[in-house]
């Protein structure tokens, strides 16, 4: 009941799950540039992960018997450095950060020596202008062991952690560094955008090299939604800001 002279406030509260917590999938598929076909059922697989668990999230599964996977790298010779940029519309806090993908080095001529990645790095960073923060850096072993002849490994990266930044209407860079050693011969290395979890030739789960960031969005942004009347919101009973 309003008071004399007074009409009820015009914009109730509106309270739903739906509007607060979602996933945002950033996929590291959309690439151009030299490839090279790997044979999974004579590739070595190895697999990172977190204080010796295996990371379970929601990703996008396939089934299919298919032994042929695309590595997508530099070029001859040359580490996998990449940048992905999102875009986001509103401000938000960022709970949780999830990268799973597959990273390979294909070794297609070997006179001598050792050839492996040696480490992965993982880099997230906010910049508008001059302004620029990272979130998250992270030097990953991939757990490889020394080629000593024309072959290939495929390491499967699973970084999954919590973490409590706060992500504004800031672009969001995410880097993948590879970082290599070599003997003397010709490799490539890179990320493998559609990939499978073991190597035998039989029908085997794959999934696609991804980024999943959990975002709670600012409610600064969804005023609309969840004011209501009280001194915090400032709201007179027409249902605008004072």
């Amino acid at each position: 009941m309003s008071s004399p002279g007074q009409s009820p406030v015009l914009i109730k509260p509106v309270y739903d799950i739906s509007y607060y917590g979602h996933d945002v999938t950033v996929p590291l598929s959309m690439l151009a540039g030299s490839t090279v076909t790997l044979v999974p059922s004579t590739s070595t697989f190895v697999q990172t992960l977190d204080d010796t668990n295996v990371p379970i999230d929601e990703i996008p599964l396939v089934v299919t018997d298919s032994d042929e996977m695309e590595l997508v790298h530099a070029g001859d010779d040359a580490d996998f450095d990449k940048t992905w940029v999102w875009v986001p519309d509103m401000s938000a806090s960022l709970y949780k950060f999830t990268a799973n993908f597959a990273v390979a080095m294909n070794v297609s001529a070997y006179t001598s020596g050792n050839f492996k990645i040696s480490s992965v790095q993982v880099i997230v960073t906010q910049t508008k202008g001059t302004y620029s923060e990272v979130l998250i850096d992270r030097l990953i072993d991939p757990g490889m062991s020394n080629m000593a002849s024309a072959t290939s490994q495929v390491a499967l990266i699973n970084l999954d952690t919590q973490t409590a930044k706060k992500v504004f209407d800031k672009s969001i860079t995410i880097q993948i560094k590879v970082n290599t050693s070599s003997g003397v011969g010709t490799y490539q290395c890179g990320i493998v955008p559609l990939y499978c979890y073991f190597s035998a030739h039989t029908p085997k789960v794959w999934t696609t090299s991804a980024i999943v960031m959990h975002l709670h969005g600012a409610l600064d942004h969804a005023f609309p939604v969840f004011r209501d009347e009280d001194n915090e919101n400032l709201l007179d009973h027409s249902g605008i800001g004072i």
